[in-house]
């Protein structure tokens, strides 16, 4: 699923295989530790599941529809 607020999700396909190849070398590269922190510690959206941080925002902090 892709939500049209997610600054990853609405990159072009290049640039997300990028980032998954570096995601995954650092996953490997902290034997997993990388991986933990960021599902057990930060906020994702329910949608894509990616990172909230990485969601438009206005400025009263509602998202962005």
């Amino acid at each position: 699923m892709t939500c049209r607020d997610c600054k990853t999700c609405t990159n072009p396909a290049v640039v997300r295989v990028g980032q998954r190849w570096m995601v995954g070398l650092l996953y490997l590269g902290t034997v997993g530790v990388g991986f933990v922190v960021k599902r057990g510690f930060m906020r994702h959206c329910p949608t894509c599941r990616h990172l909230l941080s990485r969601h438009l925002r206005r400025t009263d902090g509602s998202f962005r529809d």
